[in-house]
């Protein structure tokens, strides 16, 4: 059964603190099923080494199934947000009447991916006098190097802004992909410095969550995928559940 919310056709503005306080809510969430959430996270991690040695095909075809497996947690997390209990192929939830548009937005995304790196790659070559290769990057001047690192930065930071709440805007909004990055972006652009906080703290995290043999990757790609529900619910529906 497909689930819906009502949502706020604007994004609200929030503190950046609340980037934070997404990934808080987060492991609440996960926190109160844990064992129902690893073996999401098993599920995904499986299927992606899978189709990773498929070769570039199968690589691609991981790419775009992100997003599916995305909206699945997210609807995941609007039923463990109810109280409800959560059930295995829970984890493949959005791989239903969800699947066409998520899958389009992953091939988007990939496409959006390869025009921001042309773009980089271009305005890189142009500092660098035209010249390709590493060498001509690394004679660059010190000033121009900054520069191109932060276009770099900049791009793929705008790039994520792009998909973040997208998955969100697609199970929970009903968006197309398109008006889903639309969405995402006017969120994202709006709410910038929660959102940067936000992947900050995960990529710590991340890091943390590597260090003991991998084990704690079970643990944050569940939070990871349930913060965009909290953060969908934070700027574009009811606000933050009361929890902790």
């Amino acid at each position: 059964m497909e689930q819906r919310q009502t949502h706020a056709l604007r994004p609200r503005k929030v503190p950046a603190a609340q980037g934070w306080q997404w990934i808080r809510q987060a492991f609440f969430l996960v926190r109160e099923q844990p064992l129902t959430w690893v073996l999401f996270a098993v599920c995904y991690l499986l299927l992606q080494t899978l189709l990773g040695n498929l070769g570039q095909f199968g690589q691609l075809l991981g790419m775009v199934t992100v997003p599916v497996f995305a909206g699945s947690f997210v609807l995941a997390a609007v039923r463990a947000a109810r109280g409800e209990t959560l059930r295995p192929l829970d984890v493949f939830a959005a791989f239903g009447s969800h699947a066409r548009k998520l899958v389009g937005l992953g091939l988007a995304y990939c496409c959006l991916l390869v025009a921001a790196m042309l773009v980089v790659v271009l305005l890189l070559l142009a500092l660098a006098g035209g010249k390709a290769g590493n060498e001509a990057l690394t004679a660059m001047p010190l000033g121009k190097q900054i520069v191109g690192l932060v276009l770099f930065a900049a791009g793929m930071f705008i790039a994520s802004l792009l998909y973040w709440f997208a998955p969100a805007a697609v199970v929970l909004g009903g968006c197309d992909p398109l008006a889903a990055m639309r969405r995402s972006l006017a969120g994202g652009w709006l709410n910038w410095p929660a959102v940067l906080l936000c992947g900050v703290m995960l990529a710590v995290l991340l890091f943390l969550a590597l260090l003991p043999f991998g084990l704690g990757l079970l643990l944050w790609l569940p939070v990871m995928f349930v913060s965009v529900y909290v953060a969908w619910q934070d700027v574009f529906g009811d606000g933050l559940p009361p929890r902790g």
